[in-house]
């Protein structure tokens, strides 16, 4: 997808419609939104080279992201966003995410980023917004710089009753669970 010769923020518009596009229901808020594409830029850098997440009160954010589905500049009508914050795919949205995939579908590394795609949202839209941002701030700390509900995530009832919850859903292992539980603020992991 990188190979032609796109503007950034037509990039930045085909990743999200990506994402919005590799399942079949809405993504659940619009946090949801930027932190899976926060997931999958660590998990494929490339994606870094586009999409800047910054410190912010609810964890990374991007404002290109966040212009982008309330503004499309290259695919207006192709992105709905309801009252709740939910976010997916309009018809017009699931022709063009229909016409990227057939256009790539040979490409092993788009495959790649459509399967990384897919995973992300399994895992991560199964969790309430207080469990996404705990294992955000966990597993990311220099993003709880600016946040005004981290305090309140990481005392320690909160935490063991949010990394419950994470292990009941299989997004943590045992060994996670006990280390959020233990959870030292002042240490990375």
């Amino acid at each position: 997808m990188e190979n032609e010769k796109l503007d950034e923020l037509e990039v930045i518009e085909r990743y999200i419609i990506l994402l919005l596009g590799v399942k079949n229901k809405p993504i659940p808020s619009r946090e949801h939104l930027q932190k899976e594409l926060f997931i999958l830029s660590k998990a494929n850098p490339k994606i870094s080279e586009y999409i800047t997440f910054e410190k912010h009160y609810e964890g990374p954010y991007s404002i290109d992201v966040d212009d982008i589905i309330k503004n499309p500049t290259y695919y207006p009508g192709a992105i709905w966003i309801d009252k709740k914050g939910r976010c997916g795919l309009t018809p017009k949205g699931k022709n063009i995410y229909n016409k990227i995939i057939k256009k790539y579908s040979e490409n092993l590394k788009f495959q790649a980023l459509i399967n990384s795609m897919k995973m992300i949202r399994k895992i991560y839209e199964k969790l309430s917004k207080d469990e996404l941002l705990f294992i955000m701030y966990a597993t990311y700390p220099e993003y709880r710089e600016k946040s005004n509900l981290s305090d309140r995530l990481f005392s320690p009832t909160k935490r063991k009753e949010l990394a419950e919850k994470l292990l009941k859903k299989g997004v943590i292992t045992k060994k996670r669970y006990k280390e959020l539980v233990n959870y030292d603020q002042g240490s990375s992991r």
